[in-house]
This record gives C-alpha cells, sequence and structure tokens, in this order.
C-alpha cells in the first residue's frame, strides 16, 4: 500500500499519536524559566521540617517564607567564615617552618676530672671533655610575603659551650628583583651568613664533618654579621656578591652586638659553576679595633679566599666530591695581644700596649687551607676525610695547627643521620723543663645522631 509522501511529512511534525513537537527555539526559554524556578522550590521543600506537612496548605506558606531567609543566613554566614579560613590558609602557606637537632657524646683522650677555679669573680673550668649534649638545636622560619619578599628568622639552642644558651643566629629579610623572570637579583638586609667562600654558607646540617676547619673558626667568628648584601646570578654560570657589614662578626669578644668603627667591613665574592666542578675567589676588608685605656690601635683585617669543589659518579659505589680552600690575609692575633697588651690589675687598674711595643704588630699574616675527599656508598652510607692546616702567624714557627678528621654517616631514613668522627689535632706546645716541643694527646672521638625537619 502506497503512503501519500505530503501525509508522512505531516505525522513527522505531528510525531507520536498526530501531536504538532513544540519547535527548539520555544522549547529553550521555556527552560531557562523553568530550571531556576525548580531549584528555588526544591529548596523550600527541603527547608520544611518533616511536620510541616500536616499543617494546613495556608500555613505551610507563611511558615516557609521565614525558615528561606533563615537558611539564606546561615548560607552567608557560611560563605564569611570559608572566606575566613581561607585567608588564614593562605597565610599559613606562605609560612615554612624547617631546623634539625645534633645530639652528641664526646670522647678525648685528655679527659680527667679535675675542676679549676680561678679568677675574679671565679670561673668554673671542667677539664672532664667526655659528656651527652647538644651541639645544634636550631629553628628557622621563612615567609615568603610574596614573590618578591621573604623573610627569615633563624634561632639556636645548644649546650656545647660553658652555659645552656638560646640565641639568636639570622634575622633578615630579601627582596627579590621584579625585572627578570627567575628573579637573578636578590638584596638581603639584616644579620645573616657572611658569604665568603664556600665552607661558611653551607649548613652544618648537610656538612660532612663535624665542625668547620679551624682557619674559618678564627677568621669568621659565628659565621653571622650584621649588614646588606646584594647577590646577582648573571648566567646560569656566573654569580656574584657584594656586601657591607659591622666587622667581628657576632661572637668578637668585645663587640658581639656592636661596631666600633664608622667604616664598614666590605666583601666580594664571584663564583663560576659548571655542573661537575665549582670554583669561586672572595675578598674581605676592613679594620679591627682593640681597646685600650689611652688611645685605641687599629689594625688590618683582610681576607682572600680561593674554594674549588670537583663532582664525580662511580659505577655502582656512588657519587663522590673533591673540594678545597685557601685563606690568607691578616687578622688580630690573640697572642700577640697577650704578649703586647699590658692587662689591668689591682695596682695599675689600666690596659696599655707595653713599654716599645707597636700597635700595629697585634695583625699578623695568617694562612689556612683544607682539602677534602667525600665518597657516598650506595644510598645509606658516606665516608668523609678531611686534612687542614692553619698558621695564625706566618712569621713564627711552632704555632701551626693541623688536624685529620674521618666520618662515616649512616643515613637512618631521610630525615635521620647517624655519625661517627675521629679527629687527630697535631700542634707543638713547649715540653717541661725545657726540653723541646711536643704534642698533647688530645685526640677526639664524636658520635651523632642528627634530624632535619
Amino acid at each position: 500500500m502506497k503512503v501519500d509522501a505530503r501525509h508522512a511529512a505531516g505525522a513527522a511534525r505531528r510525531g507520536p499519536r498526530g501531536r504538532t513537537p513544540v519547535p527548539a527555539g520555544i522549547l529553550v526559554p521555556i527552560a531557562r524559566s523553568f530550571v531556576p524556578g525548580a531549584i528555588a522550590l526544591l529548596t523550600c521543600v527541603l527547608a520544611i521540617p518533616a511536620r510541616a506537612q500536616s499543617e494546613p496548605p495556608a500555613a505551610e506558606g507563611a511558615a516557609a517564607a521565614p525558615r528561606i531567609e533563615e537558611l539564606n543566613g546561615r548560607v552567608e554566614s557560611m560563605t564569611e567564615q570559608m572566606q575566613t579560613l581561607q585567608a588564614d590558609t593562605d597565610k599559613l602557606k606562605r609560612l615554612k617552618l624547617s631546623g634539625y637537632i645534633q645530639a652528641r657524646w664526646e670522647t678525648a683522650e685528655n679527659k680527667n676530672d679535675s675542676v679549676k677555679v680561678e679568677k675574679s669573680p671565679a670561673v668554673i673550668t671542667p677539664a672532664n671533655t667526655e659528656r651527652f649534649s647538644i651541639r645544634r638545636g636550631r629553628l628557622k622560619l621563612t615567609y615568603d610575603s610574596s614573590p618578591l619578599s621573604q623573610a627569615v628568622v633563624y634561632l639556636d639552642g645548644s649546650t656545647s659551650g660553658s652555659a645552656i644558651t638560646m640565641r639568636l643566629l639570622e634575622a633578615y629579610v630579601t627582596l627579590l628583583d621584579p625585572w627578570t623572570f627567575d628573579r637573578r637579583h636578590q638584596l638581603t638586609v639584616g644579620q645573616m651568613n657572611v658569604p665568603f667562600g664556600y665552607e661558611i654558607e653551607r649548613s652544618s646540617s648537610v656538612r660532612e664533618l663535624p665542625e668547620r676547619s679551624r682557619a674559618e673558626n678564627i677568621l669568621f667568628p659565628g659565621e653571622r654579621d650584621r649588614g646588606i648584601k646584594l647577590v646577582s646570578l648573571w648566567t646560569p654560570r656566573l654569580e656574584t656578591v657584594i656586601a657591607l657589614f659591622n666587622g667581628g662578626g657576632i661572637n668578637d669578644p668585645n663587640f658581639p652586638t656592636t661596631d666600633p668603627t664608622r667604616g664598614k667591613d666590605y666583601l666580594a665574592r664571584a663564583r663560576w659553576s659548571e655542573g661537575v666542578f665549582d670554583a669561586a675567589v672572595s675578598w674581605y676588608g676592613g679594620r679591627a679595633l682593640t681597646a685600650l685605656t689611652g688611645p685605641d690601635v687599629s689594625t688590618d683585617r683582610t681576607r682572600f679566599g680561593a674554594d674549588v669543589q670537583v663532582y664525580y659518579a662511580l659505577p655502582v659505589v656512588g657519587g663522590g666530591s673533591l673540594k678545597g680552600e685557601l685563606y690568607r690575609g691578616r687578622n688580630l692575633n690573640v697572642d700577640s695581644v697577650k704578649t703586647l697588651v699590658a692587662s689591668p690589675t689591682t695596682a695599675n687598674p689600666v690596659t696599655l700596649l707595653k713599654p716599645g711595643a707597636v700597635g700595629a704588630h697585634l695583625a699578623t699574616e695568617v694562612l689556612g687551607w683544607y682539602a677534602m675527599w667525600v665518597q657516598n656508598l650506595g644510598e645509606r652510607f658516606q665516608l668523609a676525610a678531611r686534612w687542614e692546616s692553619f698558621d695564625p702567624n706566618t712569621d713564627l714557627a711552632r704555632d701551626q695547627f693541623e688536624r685529620a678528621s674521618l666520618a662515616i654517616h649512616w643515613f637512618y631514613d631521610g630525615y635521620t643521620r647517624f655519625t661517627v668522627a675521629y679527629d687527630v689535632p697535631r700542634t707543638e706546645v713547649a715540653a717541661a723543663a725545657g726540653s723541646g716541643f711536643t704534642d698533647p694527646t688530645d685526640n677526639l672521638w664524636t658520635v651523632q645522631l642528627q634530624h632535619k625537619f
């Protein structure tokens, strides 16, 4: 049977059972007006308690309005609370808390149980060198205020000295330049590490031996000072630093928190990095003041430094490195001060140069260096060895300090390291009865557990 084409087309337009379908252009506006209303109606239904179902229809509409207002108020309140919580969370994300603890046991060959009481007021000096101690307990707070600024506060608590101490190590603000994509220039103001050489700025939590070299400890006591520095990364390989500091450092025996001179100490450094090979040169210049009852004595405080690090990897065994650093310059000599300056006494309470002494001779030419080898043994163990030398007065014989240091590390996990180290210092002191010189038996064992977070 044949079907008329026009009849078929009309049936298609009318749809099932002969109804004519609504055009799509009319459906869209209807849907847009219907959906919000349906959502509002559903909200009202959910907001009405179950007991409202038994109320007369007239009461339902009257009771629903205040409940909707109450619901809207609660939603707005929750929104405000979420906004406050989000602001607090954003602040916490900018704050970084880090630090480490170094718990030690030390024992030396010259340990004994005698205690010296001397000076006035009395100073107690125990001779025993076998003890448990907290060498470093450090807490660092870093706050990234924005992509262009950062603030740091660094605290240290330890029992390694003569008393339990809590002190401020670092507090500074760093400003990053806004005109380079990777922030290649940084200006830092406050109390910070003196950026001289390689060893000073390397954190104690990652060093391969328990202590820094003797030259660094003498020339930069405390490793930190107050001032301003500018770090510039000119290329991925070349970095420079220029800085001004008070001079003397935070551990200066006479001026730990003040600067007795108007002139500031200045510093310049340039480092070149080749990936497996790094090298740098540093220069430091300034003046040191020795306070006397009469005219004070000002002496040169200069240092030249050069450091090199070479990195390599051995098949199966692991990575390793060779490192070396040289210090040379002029520095105030403690032994010269003892020899040339007359200390005050009860009969003569003044501090003056001894007759015939020359103030410039309080500072002497110094020379120090170290060479170190580090080798990883798989992922858990590491070996380190260092030989160092420091001569506080190159014009004087038998005052040199030399030390060989060995250490083995076991990495318990990604946060905890166990270290056993052995130090063999070599010095020459006058023997009894004028029978030449001898080396004291003062070798030291150090066992340390460090946890870093």
